[in-house]
């Protein structure tokens, strides 16, 4: 299955994931939405991610989030863009809690702080995440350190279920 019908197969189970679902436990909820972005990312039902196929899903998202189509995406676009878990989001009254924490990886993400990402910022962003996500050093994401490693799936959960400081 080509790439773009992958993310848009994504989007559609995610948003069909959610209209057909009471919100369970906020942790349990965005955590199942982390997996189903995996799955995405996976598609070919290994288990794992290498980084080829993570770089090549990112720029397709990318692709995809740059509406103007000018190869740089401004914080209009990446806020505009639907990581799948913002009717979560709004559901448990973390809106604003969501679009900050998207606001923080959009200003890890614009290296050079200029108030977009380009293709080169972007693919340098998904090799750190990708790289910090891959807790054993092997070179691939198993679906734990996806979900719990990747930038910007532990952002918007820890936006939508905060957990508390003890």
């Amino acid at each position: 299955m080509p790439i773009t019908q992958k993310i848009l197969a994504c989007s559609l189970a995610i948003s069909a994931a959610l209209s057909g679902s009471a919100f369970a436990e906020d942790i349990t909820e965005g955590r199942r939405l982390a997996k189903l972005a995996f799955a995405s990312v996976d598609g070919d039902d290994r288990g794992y991610i290498d980084q080829g196929q993570f770089r090549s899903f990112g720029g397709d998202v990318f692709y995809s989030m740059d509406a103007d189509e000018n190869d740089l995406l401004s914080l209009g676009e990446f806020l505009a863009w639907d990581f799948g878990m913002a009717p979560l989001a709004e559901e448990m009254g973390r809106k604003d809690a969501y679009e900050t924490a998207l606001r923080v990886v959009f200003a890890f993400w614009d290296r050079n702080g200029d108030g977009n990402i380009a293709p080169r910022e972007h693919l340098l962003s998904l090799g750190a995440d990708f790289k910090r996500a891959d807790a054993d050093g092997d070179a691939l994401l198993t679906e734990d350190e996806f979900t719990g490693g990747f930038s910007v799936m532990v952002a918007l959960r820890a936006a939508i279920a905060p957990v508390p400081v003890e």
